[in-house]
């Protein structure tokens, strides 16, 4: 049996206590697929810089600059999300919890995207056991699903627009 000593906090407040440290949990999982990103980020420069095709480094080739660009603008994007949530956290902003869970869904789908896109530019040798990209292949899917998937983010946020 559980008697008053046992008790930690406020009865029937555990709840609370619980969804109060999802908001400091989400932009840490986002803080994580960041970077996830940047790592696949930095793996894609440096290969297209290096690699070269149709007489030329892939850098130069203009579908790889923009898709290099894009994948850059996301992971900024997320970054600098991750780091107004983390704020709002800190301050005790009101609107932390929308903040947290808008952090988490852009920065674990960007990093999808992004290592999907580092794989694609550096072709099968990405997939190869062993390369960098192949571990953050299995790894990136992950992030998406724990401290809530990504439909319970969207949820989260859509509710949150109405307070």
């Amino acid at each position: 049996p559980v008697t008053r000593a046992d008790v930690l906090g406020e009865v029937d407040a555990g709840f609370k206590v619980a969804m109060r440290t999802l908001n400091l949990l989400r932009p840490s999982v986002g803080a994580f697929a960041v970077g996830m990103a940047q790592r696949a980020l930095d793996l894609a420069l440096v290969h297209a810089r290096e690699r070269t095709a149709f007489g030329g480094p892939l850098r130069d080739l203009q579908a790889v600059s923009h898709q290099l660009a894009e994948m850059a603008t996301r992971t900024e994007a997320a970054r600098l999300l991750v780091y107004a949530a983390a704020s709002a956290y800190d301050s005790g902003q009101p609107d932390v919890t929308r903040r947290s869970a808008m952090a988490k869904l852009l920065a674990t789908e960007t990093a999808q995207y992004v290592v999907d896109a580092a794989v694609q530019i550096h072709g099968a040798r990405a997939l190869e056991r062993g390369h960098p990209l192949e571990h953050l292949y299995r790894e990136v899917r992950a992030p998406r699903i724990y401290e809530g998937a990504t439909e319970v983010q969207r949820t989260i946020i859509a509710k949150e627009l109405y307070r």
